[in-house]
């Protein structure tokens, strides 16, 4: 089965986008050791990538979809498409 990679930013989102996900139902689990957190979803694969390297990882095809900053897109002149915009930040926990 064709799992959908999710890159989720580490750092200082790295917190508010798991408990965004976690208010959709999906329990993203951080592992210590490693950048690979367990889901409950085994549709879903996640990876804990830095918010400057998401764009560039979802146009060459690395991650499915990342949430990341426009002005990362805008940087990294990463040809993506933005499906929506999150408002969301590290102090909404």
């Amino acid at each position: 089965m064709p799992q959908l990679k999710l890159g989720i930013p580490k750092g200082s989102l790295e917190n508010s986008t798991i408990s965004l996900f976690k208010q959709a139902g999906w329990i993203i689990a951080p592992h210590s050791r490693n950048y690979f957190p367990s889901v409950n979803d085994p549709e879903i694969r996640c990876a804990l990538v830095r918010s400057q390297e998401m764009a560039p990882y979802v146009a060459n095809g690395t991650l499915d979809l990342g949430l990341t900053g426009h002005d990362w897109i805008l940087e990294t002149e990463a040809e993506v498409v933005e499906i929506c915009e999150l408002v969301y930040s590290k102090s909404s926990d």
